[in-house]
């Protein structure tokens, strides 16, 4: 009989022929009928736990996920987006207002010239090339900040199981004493009795 159908057993879980072989089994063998005996003891304990709703032990790690961005708030209003365009539009400006200014010929000289076009390649290069570091970087520090909240909650977890199942431990080595005083009582009245 393996721990499974033994489990099973004890939980009334099997059908009617298989609990009669169980039965069997257990009569036959006193070692599975003591082990049978432990976890009857075990599960009379859990039963006797109230039922509590799992805590939500995940929650604090998906905030941060989906929480808004910055534009995303930025554009969450409308005097918001209606500042933002202003200012947009502001800067564009400015902007076309120094790419248009007149500048100074270029003195010709006899060096080469380099194509524009192999600038362009060589400046969509390096801004390809830093736009995929930043990504990576932060990809790296938000999987490292999730991993490290994920192994803060385990070890919080697994603290809290080790202290439940220490607690289980004292009930039932309570009962086991409790057991053993009755018994020795019941002896000792039987002896007393002849």
């Amino acid at each position: 009989m393996t721990n499974e159908e033994l489990q099973a057993y004890m939980l009334g879980e099997l059908s009617p022929a298989k609990r009669k072989e169980a039965e069997q089994h257990l009569g036959a063998n006193p070692e599975a009928a003591q082990e049978a005996e432990r976890l009857g003891t075990v599960i009379a304990a859990l039963k006797r736990l109230p039922e509590e709703e799992p805590p939500r032990r995940i929650a604090f790690v998906s905030d941060k996920v989906f929480e808004p961005k910055w534009y995303e708030r930025l554009w969450a209003t409308g005097p918001r987006a209606a500042f933002a365009s202003a200012a947009m539009l502001a800067l564009s400006i400015v902007a076309h207002g120094f790419v248009t200014a007149p500048k100074p010929a270029p003195a010709v000289t006899a060096t080469a010239t380099v194509p524009k076009e192999i600038i362009a390649q060589e400046v969509n290069a390096a801004v390809t090339k830093a736009v995929a570091e930043v990504r990576a970087e932060a990809n790296a520090q938000s999987q490292k900040l999730v991993q490290t909240a994920l192994a803060d909650a385990e070890k919080k977890f697994a603290i809290e199981r080790r202290a439940d199942w220490l607690a289980v431990e004292a009930s039932i080595d309570t009962m086991r004493k409790q057991l053993n005083r009755a018994m020795y009582v019941a002896s000792y009245e039987r002896g007393g009795a002849q």
